[in-house]
């Protein structure tokens, strides 16, 4: 999965370096960038290996939430009439 980041130029220029012959070095990025989770789109196969990585835990989450667990069986009573 990709997701576009902004890194600020001042963390960049913290990794690099102006050696006046080559033009500027600079030293691989190793550290956390804050990402704005409303930017992220996420495509059917992303979302599909998301889904399959962390299905125990969305069990879990739809099992705690009865809003959730009803909203699901909704879905899958509509699709199931359907196949």
């Amino acid at each position: 999965m990709k997701v576009p980041v902004f890194i600020r130029y001042s963390k960049i220029e913290e990794l690099c370096d102006g050696n006046g012959q080559e033009g500027v070095v600079c030293d691989d990025f190793r550290g956390y960038v804050d990402v704005d989770v409303s930017d992220i789109q996420l495509n059917h196969n992303d979302l599909e290996k998301v889904v399959r990585e962390y299905l125990g835990d969305i069990a879990d989450i739809l099992m705690t939430d009865r809003r959730l667990l009803d909203e699901l069986l909704r879905k899958l009573n509509i699709n199931l009439n359907t196949w």
